[in-house]
């Protein structure tokens, strides 16, 4: 059967239906194993070989295989299944858009994927290579930091030669990210708190410390800025939080500074930690001062060449169906590309939906965009898997 006839197959009504039933089951972080099975039984019912990864038993991975009519590569479609935990109205139909926490965020996204894949089966659409549709429940931070999908790619329960996460650039094609981390740098003194008449004179202050250590991060982030890279713009750091002291006339033993760390996608969080150290602890020993970073990595960067065949089909695809261009762009948010490339070594574009209120008080996706998506999805398999 032609791609024709598959795109004749896109059902709006049913891309919707499945994004309701999947909003309407709660799943904040860490716990979706129940719209788990609920994707799981409609992934069989369109007769995917489904199974599912249970090292994290409360949000199982849920992993579905189409298989193609002939050899060819596979390509993953990936998507969360978890909820940030934000109390939202109950999941609704009205005026043509769906309503409730994650139908942006991204259970809608997944339902078009689903969508473009019913109709690959219903229309007997011949793919060379296969389709392996995968959603997990450890995304959203800091509940989770894509341990489950980690662990999926690291044992080989999720292969394939390149993926489609489903979400942001519904407009432009992220080929680049920046990665991220959060960092919290600590100056010490192991001496008590006392009062601030008893404390002896030349004593380190370590908020005199921080002080100066936040103007070195500041030179840091200006040094940054004048070195932009491909697609991306520039590396950052950034300063949320500076605390010292619990009372007005007590003298602290402990300062400590707390915000992001943006660096490259050749960069790893390691080397991101080192350099902050690098700039850090001089301005700890010089005040005599006891200094610790811990840095915690929230994802790491990514970048996938023009090259890539994915990135044609994926092009070739949006431009075919909206009738405009899908220019190549950077990412400086985090989400899981790069969980793909640099665990899994498979190139990984986003692909996601127009809508709105992700993480806001009021979330939802429009049915027209639900059946564009799946339209974009079922266009990319075509032309990547050479039908």
């Amino acid at each position: 059967m032609s791609l024709d006839a598959a795109l004749s197959c896109i059902s709006r009504e049913r891309a919707a239906a499945l994004t309701l039933d999947l909003v309407a089951i709660p799943s904040p972080t860490g716990d979706t194993a129940e719209v788990s099975e609920r994707l799981a039984a409609e992934l069989r019912d369109l007769g995917m070989e489904v199974e599912q990864f249970l090292r994290f038993p409360e949000t199982p991975v849920v992993i579905g295989r189409l298989r193609g009519a002939r050899p060819g590569p596979t390509l993953i479609l990936n998507g969360h299944l978890d909820t940030v935990p934000i109390p939202h109205a109950d999941p609704e139909r009205r005026d043509g858009r769906v309503y409730g926490r994650g139908t942006l965020d991204m259970k809608g996204p997944i339902a078009a994927g689903v969508e473009a894949l019913r109709a690959v089966r219903e229309a007997g659409l011949e793919l060379a290579g296969d389709v392996l549709l995968c959603a997990h429940g450890l995304h959203e931070a800091p509940g989770g930091h894509a341990e489950d999908l980690i662990a999926a790619l690291e044992e080989g329960a999720v292969t394939g030669d390149a993926a489609i996460v489903l979400e942001v650039g519904h407009e432009a094609l992220p080929v680049a990210g920046l990665g991220s981390g959060i960092y919290r740098a600590h100056f010490r003194r192991p001496d008590e708190v006392t009062h601030e008449l008893m404390t002896p004179a030349g004593t380190a202050h370590p908020a005199f410390a921080a002080a100066e250590a936040v103007l070195a991060l500041r030179d840091f982030n200006e040094q940054l800025s004048r070195t932009p890279l491909e697609w991306i713009g520039n590396e950052s750091v950034f300063v949320g939080q500076l605390h010292s002291g619990d009372f007005f006339n007590r003298f602290s033993n402990h300062a400590w500074i707390e915000g992001t760390r943006r660096y490259g996608p050749d960069s790893t969080a390691d080397e991101a930690a080192a350099g902050l150290v690098e700039r850090l602890r001089p301005i700890a020993d010089r005040f005599g001062l006891q200094f610790e970073l811990e840095f915690e990595k929230v994802r790491d960067g990514f970048r996938v060449p023009l090259d890539h065949p994915l990135v044609g089909a994926l092009q070739q695809a949006y431009e075919s169906e909206t009738g405009r261009p899908l220019k190549p762009t950077g990412i400086r948010i985090v989400a899981d590309a790069p969980v793909f490339q640099k665990v899994g070594g498979i190139p990984c574009l986003y692909h996601g939906l127009a809508g709105y209120g992700a993480h806001g008080d009021v979330e939802w996706v429009a049915e027209a965009e639900l059946e564009r998506a799946a339209r974009v999805y079922l266009r990319t398999l075509a032309a990547y898997l050479a039908v």
